[in-house]
């Protein structure tokens, strides 16, 4: 007699109904169907699955003997495999058998939340006293932190601040999100087997969790945090080579060179004397020279003194994070950065689905005061630099350079509220203005819940002209005084040579 009959006997002699393994599979998916679900937002669903089990008094008892006959059955099994096994060998060739050992098998990764834990209502006696002081009504809560910086997001962040490295799970993280691994779950090509985990990004190399601080840590400090100014991640400026166009006078005839009859006749309206054109035997082509006293402007690469900043992680894509490439080909980057952020946001205050918000606040409750201090400074760049250079850019890039447009998308894409929207303007203190603002309109009544936050970028011309002023850092003088970029941003010393300049949001 099996343990399983020993327990069906038990309840059939105590005169219960019980519910079979189907039955209770029936129940529990009885339970996700959609009419259930809209009811437990208004009432509490009561489900017994106990089986019946609840009506034996000596519960324990039976449950005791049932284990005791299952593991006598298992037992028995194991012996007669054991004995097959003997059989076979003595019959059959010898045959190797493998020891699989715990050595084989490496220890996978343990990302956790630390979130600070709840005390309970009698720890907290001792301030009854306050009890009235505050008004609750009137108490702001922040519930969740989204951040894009350069050390990856805020937990990243927080391990090299408070630690000084990072653990296993944060260079884990951070492979991802420089795109050096990515998770697989098929056949490998290489093995041609299944494998479910980490491969390289190059390679599809399979990765193990334990192997990834080793293998990539190196190339993650190199480019993470406070470094070098990488011009990949700055719009292609190159601190070492910053363009210039300086204007010379030509003291003899230049060559001529081909170009079409309208690009001739702008060469001519621009230059009028000083150019010559004509059109070329056969026609469809014209030739321009520029003539002796022409104004031309030659390019030029001078040595910026401002090689440093906090750049985003190299590799930061935000493909990586879900958002489509439709999106990502029409918006600015800091766009980008702060769809990440918001969404990050949410999720750490537990909301996965932004519309959830509107099961308890009404969508004009619900409001926005993300800041910037330019907007989106590459649209910018593009309108004023490219449009002069003569480079095609989509012909709605300009609506992208107003701050106002990054709430304007987060809104569209994620949100869809009908609230307060305050675009905050601010070089510096914009994360801070932004929050004061969003306090004050919850506080006053014109919504319940708020995004705060603020959003920038680093290009060539703030960084020349934050220069110019003498708020940055010099990172010449910095380098001749023995300091490593990562310590060229110290707001709290008295040795402090101006604030550094970052992206992310």
């Amino acid at each position: 007699m099996s343990g399983n009959n020993i327990a069906a006997q038990e309840i059939e002699r105590v005169g219960v109904r019980t519910f079979s393994t189907r039955d209770m599979a029936f129940s529990i998916m009885g339970l996700a169907h959609p009419r259930i679900c809209r009811t437990a937002y208004s009432q509490p669903i009561w489900a017994n699955l106990a089986g019946g089990m609840e009506h034996i008094a000596n519960l324990s008892d039976v449950v005791d003997k049932a284990r005791q006959e299952v593991q006598h059955r298992s037992s028995l099994l194991q012996a007669i495999s054991r004995e097959a096994v003997l059989d076979a060998a003595a019959e059959s060739p010898p045959l190797v058998v493998a020891r699989v050992s715990v050595e084989d098998f490496a220890p996978l990764a343990k990302p956790k939340h630390h979130f600070p834990t709840p005390r309970h209502y009698e720890q907290l006696e001792h301030l009854r006293h306050l009890q009235g002081i505050v008004n609750l009504d009137k108490v702001v809560v922040v519930t969740g932190y989204g951040e894009v910086s350069p050390f990856g997001n805020a937990e990243t962040r927080w391990e090299m601040e408070a630690y000084g490295e990072f653990s296993l799970e944060g260079c884990i993280e951070l492979a991802w999100i420089m795109g050096l691994i990515k998770h697989f779950n098929g056949v490998l090509k290489v093995t041609d087997t299944m494998y479910v985990g980490w491969v390289d990004a190059k390679t599809e190399e399979p990765v193990r969790d334990a192997d990834v601080k080793a293998r990539y840590e190196e190339y993650i400090l190199a480019h993470t945090g406070i470094r070098f100014i990488e011009p990949e991640l700055a719009h292609g400026y190159d601190p070492n080579k910053r363009t210039v166009l300086r204007e010379i006078q030509i003291e003899h005839d230049m060559e001529p060179f081909e170009v079409t009859a309208e690009e001739a006749a702008t060469f001519k309206h621009h230059g009028g004397n000083s150019v010559d054109i004509w059109e070329n035997a056969g026609g469809g082509s014209w030739s321009v020279r520029f003539l002796k006293g022409a104004l031309i402007r030659v390019p030029m690469a001078l040595q910026a003194d401002r090689l440093v900043a906090g750049l985003v992680p190299t590799g930061w894509d935000p493909r990586r994070y879900g958002i489509p490439d439709d999106v990502v080909k029409q918006v600015d980057s800091v766009t980008c950065y702060a769809l990440v952020a918001t969404v990050e946001a949410l999720v750490r205050s537990g909301i996965t689905d932004p519309y959830e918000l509107y099961q308890y606040f009404h969508v004009s409750e619900v409001g926005n005061t993300t800041g910037s201090g330019l907007g989106g400074s590459r649209s910018i760049q593009d309108v004023f630099k490219g449009r002069y250079l003569d480079i095609d850019f989509k012909s709605d890039i300009f609506q992208e350079t107003f701050i106002s447009t990054i709430q304007a998308w987060v809104n569209m894409l994620l949100m869809s509220s009908a609230g307060p929207v305050k675009p905050v303007v601010g070089a510096c203190a914009t994360a801070v203005l932004s929050i004061d603002t969003a306090i004050e309109t919850i506080q006053s009544g014109k919504a319940r819940v708020m995004l705060a936050g603020s959003v920038d970028d680093f290009m060539e011309e703030p960084s020349l002209e934050f220069a110019n002023m003498g708020a940055t850092s010099n990172s010449v003088d910095e380098f001749a005084r023995g300091r490593t970029p990562a310590e060229m941003c110290r707001p709290s010393t008295t040795t402090r040579n101006g604030f550094m300049e970052g992206h992310g949001a």
